[in-house]
């Protein structure tokens, strides 16, 4: 009898733990914001080339993750020369004058908050979420003008990053690479 109810109690933990982690923490949207959220229109023009200005921060934040703003851009030039969409894609290395149809890429991570291994380990979820937010700046390089500004962040779930033991948290700056090229990709014209 005792045997039948400790398998009960560990199979209702097991159940309560999946339930918990299977959500992703996501919140559900109501239908009428969820079809407000339109994704954004193409840009005016196809650009062929694209340059990737180094990604700027404050002091603080390149003082504190220096190796995150390295995954971040390496991720995004990489993601974007993988979409083949696009005949060059390089990282800025000197103001020369760029070729036609060419689109400068400048971001800037305004805040990010990576959580440590450690913490995670020794507190879990209850360390917190991670998360990133950039300022990403679009350029036409011929007219100077800027043909496109946009917030773009990403944050984990500390409860799904607990279970994981912080994968999610040391992945979020090459993902967050991977997610700015893939925004760049969809509002590029046909």
């Amino acid at each position: 009898m005792c045997k039948r109810k400790s398998k009960s109690a560990l199979l209702m933990i097991l159940s309560l733990l999946f339930l918990i982690t299977a959500c992703g923490g996501q919140q559900a949207k109501p239908e009428a914001q969820a079809a407000a959220e339109k994704p954004d229109p193409p840009l005016a023009m196809k650009y062929q080339n694209i340059v990737v200005r180094d990604l700027t921060a404050t002091p603080e934040i390149k003082k504190d993750y220096p190796e995150a703003l390295k995954e971040c851009q390496a991720n995004l030039i990489g993601e974007l020369a993988n979409q083949k969409t696009f005949k060059s894609v390089a990282l800025a290395t000197s103001r020369k004058k760029c070729p036609p149809r060419t689109l400068l890429v400048q971001t800037r991570v305004s805040d990010i908050h990576i959580v440590h291994g450690a913490a995670r380990f020794w507190a879990g979820a209850f360390a917190g979420s991670s998360y990133m937010n950039l300022d990403l700046k679009l350029t036409d390089a011929a007219t100077g003008k800027v043909v496109r500004e946009k917030e773009i962040s990403s944050s984990n779930n500390a409860w799904a990053a607990a279970w994981v033991g912080g994968s999610s948290d040391r992945t979020l700056p090459s993902d967050m690479g991977k997610i700015v090229a893939k925004y760049i990709g969809s509002i590029m014209p046909n």
